[in-house]
């Protein structure tokens, strides 16, 4: 395997492996801050993120090289497949921040790592513990049919398919890169969810209801179309404005048994 082939899986490493880059360690001590924290209780997202290797969700992510007000900014795109790169990545995707995964719209699969100047990051993975809280806010249960709006890494599509079982969960972006990464990603951890490339607040009518769905950005009110897509007994979780822009507030959307949205 070459420095920059991204696109096979790889195995389990083992504890000790390549000195300090152990991401079985890693993901414990990842669960024990969140624990500690108190963002992370005993239950079926705490064993999902125990067990989700990320380093095969992401093999590759960006580290800001610039100084702040540095013009134009400067980025490393780090790859978990090269072994000098291993120890810093494993503290990107573990250590808790936001992952920065793509930059200036660019396809995933097949870069280069190496320097990058100019530009933008356009898609990174949200902090693991507000992700954490969002899932066991959830309330995901093996079974549940679940629409993941907003796939970008396929974090949350991975702890739903771990959770829930792949054949019910359905995951959306408007970004066709990011599908086609996830797609692959997700089948070499062993998922195979139903990807969709297109627009968030359209769902997925042709796959609901849905017991569960899960919006990954902001909006300012919550699409009809989501609405209408839930089950009865389901429940619908997105972030929308408040009076500081800082702060969105979670709404919570519920489908009573008879039907009622709530």
């Amino acid at each position: 395997m070459t420095a920059t082939d991204t696109t096979s899986p790889v195995g389990e490493e083992r504890p000790g492996a390549h000195g300090a880059a152990d991401p079985v360690a890693a993901r414990e001590a990842m669960v024990s801050r969140l624990e500690t924290a108190g963002q992370l209780r005993p239950g079926a997202v705490r064993e999902a993120l125990l067990a989700i290797r990320r380093e095969v969700l992401i093999p590759q992510a960006y580290v800001r090289r610039s100084a702040p007000g540095e013009d134009p900014p400067r980025w490393d795109l780090l790859d978990w497949y090269t072994l000098a790169d291993r120890v810093e990545v494993l503290g990107l995707l573990y250590g808790g921040g936001s992952v920065l995964v793509q930059h200036d719209g660019e396809p995933l699969l097949g870069r280069a790592r190496g320097a990058r100047s100019g530009g933008a990051i356009s898609s990174m993975s949200s902090v693991t513990g507000m992700t954490a809280e969002l899932l066991q806010e959830l309330d995901l249960r093996p079974g549940q049919r679940v629409l993941d709006v907003g796939t970008g890494a396929g974090i949350t599509a991975a702890v739903a398919c771990q959770v829930c079982g792949d054949a019910g969960v359905v995951t959306l972006d408007r970004d066709r890169h990011l599908v086609e990464s996830a797609a692959m990603r997700l089948a070499d951890l062993g998922f195979y969810p139903h990807l969709i490339c297109g627009a968030g607040g359209e769902g997925c009518p042709n796959r609901g209801p849905f017991d569960r769905i899960l919006l990954s950005y902001a909006v300012r009110q919550i699409p009809p179309a989501l609405a209408g897509q839930l089950a009865p007994g389901g429940r619908l979780l997105a972030h929308v404005p408040t009076a500081s822009p800082s702060w969105p507030a979670l709404a919570v959307v519920e489908r009573t048994p008879e039907g009622t949205l709530k």
